[in-house]
């Protein structure tokens, strides 16, 4: 083998265990049940194969009452065509199209690794260290519009810096379009915009002008926000903006438990940092934190946060401590790079790090996982440049030291993965056993409840119970999930139980239990992202109405 051979078979190495990686940890999940949100992008994948270019122009029962889809939908429509294209040639199937959501997720790896080829010697491991959390893992097995996003987010930057630094029009070119492409996935990709500028002011007074190629997002994001308004009477960017931030109004009271969320949900999702504190810290530090983290869960269970369990178990708080600790973490080694060199590509990746975070604790409508993930790539080429600039002993002999602290992560990462499938497949099995029950009646059952319940009892013929429209007769039966969200428990109290269904998910582990207080999907179900937990069955409320319990309704044309 000649030298260029040599040097072309270790270039391409690194990718492919990076796509093997990402394959291997997602194709065990590919069968999974839709869940939360993802019926959302479902039907209105549904609606662009009949209407290609009215993709919003159809109602939904998703807060309790019959509305316009841009009214409900948060979120832009290109990933939906992107469903709508695969649906065309293999159909709904939930394999089908968890694996065809297998590309973006490798495109993102593989750009993030692109990406840190620009900063760190080691792209490979910083890549790893940015992917084998549970929120890039975890969304990648959704069919919602993150992973894509992400894609699309980290290709961008690369593009762009390729471009600032060798002053290549196409580049730059190449990346303003992909910024485009970036928002019409998800809103936020438009922060991209502002990042990109200040990156280019600060590179140099010679490559300033290269900034005005983001004037081309600019208009054409402008195009979408007016032609959204001619269409549904609302511009879905500004619409969206709004949304994200009217449940975060000026509340002092709320920031330090907001900003504590933040932490817990930066920490818990990106994970693999905590496993590599022993190597990025002295002796010393490890030893003082791990001597705090009891303590500070004291304290953490005197902050008012917005939901809890009922009764807390010190298990609880000090799960939350360490998962703040692990966001504290990164927020030094953000703010540590930033202290050792003012270069460019460190104030890019800080500016990253921290804008997303201050949006996805303290302006977001909830802390979520989803709004953590686009700081994955970052964190991963921070702590690496951590690494390099600090640990170059460490280094000398290889990375061997790395395998240990990045196969527990990728371990937590399965785990909260398969709680999450398992939470889902609850849905999905109790909508099967309700419709076999109860759908040979006269009259098919009523559900209250969403996410991947509606879409599942849908399918079994279930009808979504609309508390403007809906009129109850007696002998009715009506299912409600106990963990969902706009559902009207009141309704319920006025009818006579039948049954309570359980279905068990992962026995000690839950992503989404408001009960427990995890919610991975929103901070409104609890401040921690995923919990380890016991006694975490999903239960379903079946009711019916007999004549001496109708309810009252307010009905309305």
């Amino acid at each position: 083998m000649n030298d260029r051979s040599l040097k072309n078979s270790r270039s391409f190495l690194p990718l492919l265990i990076l796509v093997s990686v990402t394959i291997i940890s997602l194709a065990p999940f590919a069968a999974k049940a839709f869940n939360i949100d993802e019926p959302l992008f479902i039907w209105v994948a549904k609606h662009i194969q009949s209407h290609p270019l009215d993709f919003y122009g159809f109602r939904i029962n998703w807060y309790g009452t019959d509305m316009d889809a841009a009214r409900i939908i948060k979120n832009p429509p290109l990933v939906s065509y992107y469903i709508a294209l695969v649906a065309a040639f293999s159909g709904w199937n939930e394999l089908h199209l968890h694996l065809a959501f297998l590309f973006p997720a490798v495109a993102a790896v593989l750009g993030t690794y692109f990406l840190a080829s620009e900063f760190t010697k080691n792209p490979l491991m910083a890549t790893l260290i940015g992917i084998l959390n549970p929120v890039f893992i975890l969304s990648s097995t959704t069919v919602m519009c993150d992973t894509m996003m992400l894609a699309f987010y980290v290709w961008s930057v690369y593009f762009w810096v390729r471009g600032t630094k060798d002053g290549s029009c196409r580049n730059l070119f190449i990346a303003a379009m992909l910024v485009v492409l970036c928002s019409l996935t998800k809103y936020f990709g438009l922060s991209l915009i502002p990042l990109l500028f200040l990156y280019t002011l600060v590179a140099g007074e010679g490559r300033r002008q290269q900034a005005l190629f983001l004037l081309i997002p600019i208009a054409i994001l402008c195009l979408y926000q007016w032609e959204t308004y001619v269409i549904y009477g609302r511009g879905l960017l500004s619409d969206a903006a709004s949304y994200a931030s009217k449940e975060k109004a000026l509340d002092i009271a709320a920031i330090f438990p907001n900003l504590v969320t933040g932490l817990s949900f930066t920490g818990g999702c990106l994970i693999s940092t905590l496993f590599l504190v022993p190597l990025l810290w002295n002796k010393r530090i490890v030893l003082a934190a791990t001597i705090l983290i009891p303590m500070a869960a004291f304290g953490l269970s005197r902050i008012n946060f917005s939901h809890l369990p009922e009764t807390p178990w010190w298990g609880y708080y000090l799960q939350l401590s360490i998962f703040v600790a692990a966001g504290v973490n990164i927020l030094v080694l953000a703010g540590h790079e930033l202290w050792q060199r003012r270069a460019p590509d460190t104030m890019l990746l800080v500016l990253w790090v921290m804008g997303t975070f201050v949006f996805a604790a303290m302006v977001n409508w909830s802390v979520n996982g989803r709004s953590i993930l686009p700081m994955a790539p970052a964190v991963g080429i921070v702590v690496m440049r951590f690494l390099e600039n600090n640990k170059e002993k460490f280094w000398q002999p290889g990375f061997k030291q790395m395998v240990i602290p990045l196969s527990c992560a990728w371990l937590v990462c399965m785990l909260v993965t398969w709680a999450d499938y398992s939470l889902a497949e609850t849905a999905r099995n109790a909508a099967r056993e309700i419709g076999r029950t109860y759908g040979g009646s006269a009259e098919p059952p009523w559900f209250q409840g969403h996410w991947g319940f509606q879409y599942y009892m849908e399918q079994n013929g279930g009808i979504a119970y609309d508390r403007l429209k809906s009129t109850i007769q007696p002998g009715d039966v009506m299912v409600m999930p106990e963990n969902s969200s706009n559902a009207f428990p009141e309704i319920m109290a006025q009818g006579v139980t039948l049954h309570v269904m359980e279905f068990a998910p992962l026995s000690f582990l839950t992503t989404m239990n408001y009960n427990a207080g995890a919610g991975y999907y929103s901070s409104a179900f609890g401040p921690i992202p995923f919990l380890v937990d016991k006694s975490l069955e999903e239960r379903y409320h079946v009711v019916s109405f007999p004549p001496s319990q109708q309810p009252t309704r307010v009905m309305k044309p």
